[in-house]
Order: C-alpha cells, then sequence, then structure tokens
C-alpha cells in the first residue's frame, strides 16, 4: 500500500522570524524550502512531489514566479509534477499558498513515472500531464486546450468536452481509464459551467458510478480560461 503526504495551505514564512518573506520571489521559494524540510523529516523528497495547486491573488503576476522557481528546483525542462494554479478573491495578507502531494518512497517503489501521451498537448507551463505512480495515477489541471493546435477549442460545451478527452488521454496513457477516477476537483470561473460539466461528465462516465467531486468557483484560470478539471485515479 503506498503512503502519500498532503500539506495545505503552505506559505513563505520564515521559521526564524514567523513572519511572511517580504521579497516576492523569496516568499515563492520559501515556501518550497518549508516544503522540502517537512517532507524530508517524514521520509520523502521534493522529487516525489506528486501534485501542486497553487493559488495566487493576481495569474498574470504571481504565475511567473512559479514557474521560476520550479524551475530553479526541477531545473529548465523538468519534468515537473502535475500542478493546478488558479486566482482566488481572499488570500489574507499574502499572495500565494500551495497545496501538495508527495509520495512516500518503500523499499519495493518502482520510480514515478511521468506521463507523456503522444495524442496530448503540450505543458503550458512547469508542470507534467500526469504521473503514474505503483498503485495511482495523478492528473494535472486539465483544460479544453485542442492537442492539434494547442490552442483553446471555442464554445463552452465543446471546451469542456475537450478537457474531459484531455484527462482521458493522459490516464489511458498511465494505462488507466477515466471511469477508476477516485477523486476529481472542478474549478470554474462562473457556477453557471457546472451545468456543463455535470452533463459531460455523465456522458464520459456512462454506467459508471460517478467519482467523489469537490467544485470550486475561481476568480480566474490561466488564460483567461473557464473551466479546469484534475483528478487522481487508481490503477486497477
Amino acid at each position: 500500500m503506498e503512503e502519500f503526504l498532503t500539506l495545505n495551505n503552505q506559505r513563505g514564512i520564515n521559521p526564524n522570524t514567523d513572519l511572511l518573506v517580504e521579497d516576492r520571489l523569496e516568499r515563492v521559494r520559501q515556501i518550497f524550502k518549508n516544503m522540502e524540510e517537512f517532507v524530508q523529516k517524514s521520509g520523502s523528497n521534493l522529487s516525489e512531489t506528486l501534485r501542486l495547486v497553487v493559488m495566487v491573488a493576481d495569474m498574470d503576476r504571481d504565475r511567473p514566479l512559479i514557474n521560476e522557481v520550479q524551475k530553479e528546483i526541477w531545473g529548465q525542462v523538468g519534468p515537473y509534477p502535475c500542478r493546478t494554479i488558479i486566482q482566488v478573491d481572499y488570500l489574507g495578507d499574502d499572495f500565494v499558498e500551495i497545496d501538495s502531494v508527495f509520495r512516500v518512497v518503500a523499499e519495493n517503489s518502482d520510480p514515478i513515472e511521468f506521463i507523456v501521451p503522444e495524442r496530448s498537448f503540450t505543458p503550458t507551463g512547469t508542470w507534467s500531464l500526469g504521473i503514474k505512480t505503483d498503485s495511482h495515477i495523478f492528473v494535472s489541471g486539465m483544460r479544453g486546450i485542442n492537442p492539434e493546435n494547442e490552442k483553446l477549442v471555442i464554445g463552452e460545451v465543446p471546451r469542456v468536452r475537450q478537457a474531459f478527452r484531455n484527462m482521458q488521454i493522459v490516464t489511458e496513457a498511465g494505462a488507466g481509464k477515466i471511469t477508476d477516477a477516485i477523486a476529481l476537483v472542478v474549478y470554474v470561473t462562473d457556477e453557471k459551467y457546472l451545468e456543463v460539466v455535470e452533463m459531460l461528465q455523465k456522458r464520459f462516465w456512462a454506467e459508471k458510478s460517478l467519482p467523489p467531486i469537490t467544485i470550486n468557483i475561481v476568480t480566474a484560470l490561466n488564460d483567461n480560461d473557464i473551466v479546469e478539471i484534475e483528478g487522481t485515479f487508481t490503477r486497477v
């Protein structure tokens, strides 16, 4: 049985002063330093990072900082953890918080495998489409990007459908199925898109039972998109 560590609402607080680091870039670096210290004490390390969920106050301003620090940690070309990045309307006195999932490596653990489907689009930043572990598949927040031209599909229903198709492509490339989902998180910029998500999800799952779903209405997504869907799947 694989073991995972979850860290939520990590902020760039200097442990020596218990204060937020002033410089924005240094504050992002501090978040990852704090993460690294925790996971190492728990028997893991940053190379076993499976998923990041990054919450920012301003997508255009803050996303490049996240990308820059991730390149410092994982290299200019990665491979990187799965990631979803969202803009939210309130972070108190801060501008960034990060949730994360890590794997605890056992003696018989195989190396994590980064999923790179031939039929999918290219990640738009410092993130991988999917990661396969011994027992699970983690998929980044999928958007309605057409793999044939790397552009967002026009139209609400076609775009959400493409997001589910992209998720299906990634899970199948990891030798899984979209209906093996054990958890989905749906991010939308307006509640009106939830009806479209629900309709299309029922088509993809057909007669299969729907997995647990968490819904978040956010201020903005990358590229001013309308929906992003991330998933965790069991390898049956």
